[in-house]
C-alpha cells in the first residue's frame, strides 16, 4: 500500500542525504580525524562519489535543474566565507609586514605557475594557447578550505609558514582574476589596445585595486560601528558574536552587485575589521557559529563537487582522456609552484630553508576558487562561442568554444587530483608522526646515558623533535 502523504522528490532525498552525512560526520568527527586521520574535503569529496552518478546513482544533481549558476553561488560563498576567516584570524598587520614574502608568492610564482600550467595544457590537450591561458588562470589560486587542514594541525610547521600561506589563500583568490581576466580579453576583444584598456581599467584598477580599498573600508568602519554601539549598551552580546557573519555576506553582496572582486573584497574586509589586532572577546567572530558555517559549506561544497564531476567527459570529449588527464595533474602537481618556491627561497624572508621552499610549494591546493573561476569562464566566453552555431565564426570565436568544452572537465579533473593528494598528505604526516612516537621509547632506551649533559641524548632529542614536526 502507497501512502499519497509521501513524495520523495529528487531534491528533497538530496536535502535528507547531504544533511545526513554532515551529521553522521559530525559524531563521528573526532575518531575520523584523530583515529582514521581522514580530512573533510577528501572523505566529502569521496561521499560525493559513490553516492553520485557515478557509483551508487543515489543523488542526481542533473535532475534538480539548477544549472551552473547554484553551482557557482555555492562555491562563492564558500570560499569567500574562508577567505574572510583567514582575513581576520591573521596576526596584526600581517600583511603589512609581509608584504615582500606575499608578494613573491602573488607575483613570481603565481605567473611562472600560470604559464607552466597553460603550456602543459597546450602540449597534453593539444589547446590552442589562449584557451590555454584561460584554463591556466582557473588553476592559478590556492584553495583555502584545503590550506585549513594544515592550519588546523599544531605539528605540521612552524606559525611562521602557516600565517604565510594563510595570507596566500586568503589573497589569491582574488589575485587570481586579472589572469583569468586577461585570457578572456584575449578571446573576446580582437585587438591590443582593447584588450590592454579592458584590462587595466576594468580589472586592474577597479576589480582588484577598488575592491582592496572598498574591503578595507567596509571591514574597518562594520568594526568602528560595532565597537560604538556596543559601547553605548545598544546591542546585546548574541548579536555582537554573529556581526562579523553578516558582514561576510554584506560584503559579498556588495561586490557582486558591483561586478567587484569577490574574493579580494571580502578578504580585504576581514583585515580591516581586524585593523585593531587580534580582537578581544567582545568582538571576536563566534567560534561555535564559525566553526558550524565554515564545516557545514565546506562538506556540502566538496560532496557537491564529488556528484558533479564530469567522468563522462573523459570519453565524450576528443580532447580528452584518462591517460591525458593523469599526466596532467601529474605535471601540475609537480611543476606548478615547488620549482618556483625553490628557485625564489633566498630573496623570500619568510621561508628559512630549503625544506620550508619545498613543503609551501608542495601545499599550493585547487580547490573551490579554480571552480568557480572554471564557471565565470564559461559563463564569459559562452557568447562568443554560440556565435559558432549561427554565423560564420572566426578562429577566436572557435578558441571560445574550445575553451568552454575544455575548462570545466580538466580543472574538475585537476581538484580531484589535488584534493587527494594535498589532502591526504596531512593524512600520512600525521601517520608518520605517530609511528615516530611509538619508535621513540625504543630510541631513549638504547641510549647509553640518561644524563641530560650527554650529547648523544640531545641529538637524539634534536632529531626526534625534527622528524616530530616534519619540517
Amino acid at each position: 500500500m502507497e501512502w499519497s502523504q509521501i513524495h520523495p522528490t529528487s531534491l528533497h532525498l538530496s536535502f535528507l542525504f547531504l544533511s545526513g552525512i554532515i551529521l553522521l560526520y559530525t559524531v563521528l568527527s573526532r575518531f575520523l580525524k584523530e583515529t582514521l586521520l581522514l580530512a573533510e574535503p577528501p572523505l566529502a569529496t569521496l561521499v560525493g562519489i559513490l553516492a553520485g552518478p557515478a557509483v551508487m546513482d543515489v543523488v542526481k544533481p542533473p535532475t534538480w535543474n539548477l544549472g551552473d549558476h547554484a553551482t557557482k553561488e555555492l562555491a562563492r560563498i564558500t570560499a569567500s566565507t574562508q577567505v574572510f576567516l583567514v582575513g581576520i584570524g591573521l596576526p596584526e598587520g600581517y600583511c603589512r609586514k609581509h608584504w615582500r614574502g606575499i608578494g613573491i608568492l602573488l607575483g613570481p610564482v603565481m605567473i611562472g605557475g600560470w604559464i607552466v600550467c597553460a603550456t602543459v595544457i597546450h602540449l597534453v590537450f593539444g589547446a590552442s594557447y589562449p584557451s590555454a591561458l584561460v584554463i591556466s588562470a582557473c588553476l592559478t589560486p590556492t584553495d583555502p578550505v584545503l590550506v585549513a587542514t594544515i592550519l588546523e594541525d599544531p605539528k605540521a610547521t612552524s606559525d611562521r609558514i602557516k600565517d604565510l600561506l594563510a595570507a596566500e589563500s586568503g589573497v589569491n583568490d582574488g589575485a587570481s582574476f586579472p589572469f583569468l581576466y586577461l585570457g578572456i580579453f584575449i578571446l573576446t576583444e580582437h585587438s591590443v589596445g582593447a584588450v590592454l584598456r579592458q584590462y587595466f581599467t576594468v580589472t586592474i584598477l577597479y576589480q582588484c585595486i577598488a575592491s582592496v580599498a572598498v574591503g578595507i573600508a567596509l571591514g574597518y568602519g562594520a568594526n568602528r560601528l560595532l565597537r560604538y554601539s556596543y559601547e553605548r549598551g545598544r546591542i546585546t552580546e548574541n548579536f555582537v558574536a554573529l556581526f562579523p557573519l553578516a558582514l561576510i555576506f554584506f560584503s559579498l553582496g556588495f561586490s557582486s552587485t558591483m561586478g567587484m572582486d569577490d574574493f579580494l573584497l571580502v578578504f580585504s574586509a576581514g583585515v580591516g575589521y581586524a585593523y585593531h589586532g587580534r580582537l578581544e572577546h567582545a568582538y571576536q567572530v563566534n567560534p561555535v557559529a564559525t566553526s558550524f558555517i565554515s564545516f557545514s559549506l565546506s562538506i556540502a561544497t566538496f560532496i557537491y563537487f564529488g556528484l558533479m564531476i564530469p567522468w563522462a567527459a573523459l570519453t565524450d570529449t576528443p580532447k580528452l582522456s584518462l591517460l591525458k588527464m593523469g599526466l596532467f595533474v601529474l605535471l601540475v602537481l609537480l611543476l606548478r609552484r615547488i620549482p618556483f618556491l625553490v628557485a625564489l627561497k633566498r630573496w623570500n624572508p619568510d621561508i628559512e630553508t630549503y625544506r620550508e621552499a619545498l613543503f609551501c610549494g608542495h601545499f599550493g591546493p585547487m580547490g573551490v576558487g579554480a571552480l568557480f573561476l572554471s564557471m565565470e569562464a564559461r559563463d564569459c566566453l559562452r557568447t562568443s562561442c554560440s556565435r559558432t552555431r549561427t554565423t560564420r565564426s572566426n578562429r577566436w570565436d572557435e578558441y571560445a568554444c574550445e575553451t568552454v568544452e575544455l575548462v570545466w572537465p580538466v580543472v574538475c579533473f585537476t581538484v580531484l587530483g589535488s584534493v587527494v593528494v594535498h589532502g591526504l598528505s596531512m593524512s600520512l604526516a600525521k601517520l608518520t608522526r605517530t609511528l615516530v612516537r611509538s619508535q621513540s621509547p625504543l630510541v631513549k632506551s638504547s641510549s647509553p646515558s640518561n644524563s641530560p649533559g650527554n650529547p648523544s641524548e640531545r641529538l637524539n632529542g634534536g632529531i626526534y623533535h625534527d622528524e616530530e614536526s616534519l619540517l
